[in-house]
Parts: structure tokens; sequence; C-alpha cells
């Protein structure tokens, strides 16, 4: 892959990264960068057509993507050339950062769709929205829940979810899957993200995806899978990621002491989910939670607070 009309633009190229999905399977590969020339080779694969997605960074943003299909054979190697197209507008080149550049500033309605990741301790939303007026009081928000134990977005697809999307008048509909699904079903994880999307975008909405925290005993070996996971889907529906799980990444890095996770190893503690609602705020609104008061459990000291805050902002900033 020649980098030439990068570096003729003006940007250096660091990371050329591909993700390839067959079925369940998912894999991604950082292209070797040699000069002006990327290139790279996923080994042992089984036959069969694969599609590619391939994101080209400068340093942490994103300038480029391409995507396209290609056929392994059996005893061949195959090479597939992908057409990559430079993220912005004419004129000004108007730069996709991160995935929070895309969000609107002032949202009203927004609806999570999960499981008891999402309502654990009181729920993401409702705490969102009590964190928004407790930084704003007059800021006009109402979040909602439709939320299950258990549930995957399969199951939301086959209840009356859908019915609630097209009577809501939403601007963001967050979608969280279970825990394991962008790694162990891949293919099911794709195809009900994408027929929620359709039905989202044609009821005027957004889509966004709840990127979580990996299982307590997996942490470190499958949030890389599941970034590579939502990655392709952010992509593939052109839709928004929130990255709840880089933030607990970071905090985990920075407080190895601080207790993230409930007992059982998957739900939150109070202090995840006011990870999580802090994270959110900073996507949605393009602001810094830093220097809010709200708590949603009094067990969080204000050292503490501040601390999660800032990690949220980090992350903002970071992914």
């Amino acid at each position: 892959m020649s980098l030439q009309p990068a570096f003729e633009q003006g940007f250096e190229v660091t990371r050329v990264t591909v993700t390839i999905t067959r079925g369940n399977f998912i894999d991604s590969l950082n292209l070797n960068i040699s000069g002006h020339t990327a290139t790279g080779t996923f080994y042992d694969l089984a036959a069969g057509t694969y599609d590619i997605i391939v994101e080209v960074y400068d340093n942490e943003t994103l300038i480029a993507t391409g995507s396209g299909s290609g056929v392994v054979v059996v005893g061949e190697t195959t090479t597939v050339n992908i057409t990559l197209e430079f993220i912005g507008q004419t004129g000004n080149l108007e730069i996709v950062v991160d995935w929070g550049d895309q969000f609107p500033s002032t949202p009203e309605r927004i609806l999570f769709i999960g499981n008891s990741i999402t309502y654990w301790n009181g729920g993401v939303g409702f705490h969102l929205q009590d964190f928004v007026q407790s930084a704003d009081s007059t800021t006009a928000i109402e979040c909602e829940q439709i939320t299950s134990g258990g549930f995957s977005l399969q199951n939301h697809y086959q209840e009356s979810t859908i019915e609630q999307i097209e009577q809501g008048d939403w601007d963001f509909v967050v979608l969280q899957e279970r825990t394991s699904w962008p790694v162990d079903e891949t293919e099911s994880f794709i195809l009900y993200a994408t027929l929620f999307d359709s039905v989202i975008t044609a009821a005027g909405a957004q889509t966004v995806f709840f990127f979580s925290w990996p299982y307590e005993d997996e942490f470190d070996t499958m949030i890389e899978d599941q970034a590579a996971a939502f990655n392709y889907i952010s992509a593939l529906l052109d839709a928004q990621v929130v990255p709840v799980a880089r933030a607990w990444q970071l905090a985990r890095q920075q407080d190895p002491d601080l207790v993230l996770f409930n007992t059982d190893g998957n739900h939150p503690s109070e202090y995840g989910t006011y990870l999580a609602i802090c994270t959110f705020y900073a996507y949605f609104w393009n602001l810094s939670p830093e220097g809010i008061e709200y708590v949603n459990d009094q067990i969080i000291t204000p050292e503490e607070r501040d601390f999660l805050q800032a990690i949220a902002w980090q992350t903002y900033n970071t992914y």
C-alpha cells in the first residue's frame, strides 16, 4: 500500500490498521511501515471471503479509511488492493479526530438499550441525566433505558424495542451488547447492530455504541479484540462509539487499587458506573466533566470523583 498521497497532503502516517471479519471471526493487524509503503499478511486463514476495513492514522488522528473484501484460497496467498479516501471536506479539510467530534453539542433525548451492564447501580442513563442537570440546571435532557438482564441486541430486536425507537423522537440511541458478543458472537453483533442502525437512522436519531469493559479476569486479553469489533462496526455503519472500556483501562493503569468491578468480575462497582457516566458526558456534550459535584453514590470521595472525571476527559482527548 503506497502512503505517498498522505505524505503529499502533509500527514505523517504512524499506523495503518487492517481489520478482517468473516462470520464470527475477527482479526486486526498493524501493517509494517517502511518509507512510503505499508505491508502486512494475515497467516493461516480459513478459506472463504473476508470483509476488510483499513484505517490510516497520523498519531491518534484517523486521516483515511477504506473497505473491501478478499477471497482466501487454500494453498495460495491473495493480494488485496483497497482504495483509501481521506476523511474530511474540500476547503478546510475538516479531519475526524475521534469518535467524540461527531456528536451534536446539545442532545435532549437519549435512549439506552442494553442489559444489566447499563442498569446496574441505578442505571448509567438515569444518572447521566442527573449529572447533566447538576452541571447546568437549565439544560433540557431526558434519558430513558430499555434494559433486561442478560439481553443481547438480538433479544432486544425480537422484543418491542423497535416500536419505542420509532416513536421516541430520540437524538441518540445507545446500543450496549453483551460483554463478549462483539468478540465471541461477532456475526450476531454485526447483524443486529446493522438492523438496529437502520431503524434508528430511519427514526431520525443517531446510533451510538456503548463500548463496555471486558470481564475482570480477561481484561487485558479481551479489550483489543473488543476494540477491533467496535472499530469495524463504527466504520461499517458510520456510527459513533463511546469507549468506556478505554476509560476503565486508563483508570486501572493510573490507580490499580481503585475497584471498578463488582465482586462478580463483570458488573460495575459504584466507581465503575460513575466513570461510565463521566465518559458519556464528555463524548455527548464535548465538555470536560471536571468540576461537576454530582456523584451516583456517596461512597465516592471528592478525590475519587475528581480522579474519575479527569480519566473520562483524558479518554475523550485520547480516543
